[in-house]
């Protein structure tokens, strides 16, 4: 968001299982986001958006232009966890630029996020 600050409109969302408390959503990682600036929070009931922008990964990350054209689907990070250069992030920058015109399309690296569960601390999941 530094990079491109006011190229952009960031929404991130937090998916909210419907067996979980309304606030369940309100963790530190929400808080630290919450501080981003230009980026606008979202609790998403039972990953109804999530599936509709096809966001089965956590950490999937989309970006449309201003006609309603999908730019690019995937991650932005190169391993679960993971922060810094990547070809995700650089593409995305490169289409926020306009020096990159071609929907792209790269890995995502979390945890499933519908009907999973993530594994155990300190493995990796894909």
């Amino acid at each position: 968001m530094a990079r491109c600050h006011g190229q952009v409109s960031a929404h991130v969302v937090f998916i909210r299982p419907l067996e979980t408390d309304k606030d369940w959503t309100q963790t530190d990682l929400w808080r630290r986001v919450s501080t981003i600036p230009g980026v606008t929070l979202h609790r998403d009931d039972d990953g109804v958006e999530s599936r509709r922008f096809d966001s089965e990964t956590s950490g999937t990350t989309v970006l449309y232009g201003t006609d309603g054209t999908l730019l690019f689907h995937g991650g932005i990070t190169i391993s679960r966890g993971h922060s810094g250069d990547n070809p995700g992030r650089s593409a995305l920058v490169e289409i926020l630029e306009h020096r990159l015109s071609n929907s792209v399309t790269t890995p995502v690296f979390g945890c499933p996020l519908f009907n999973s569960q993530c594994p155990s601390e300190g493995t990796a999941c894909k």
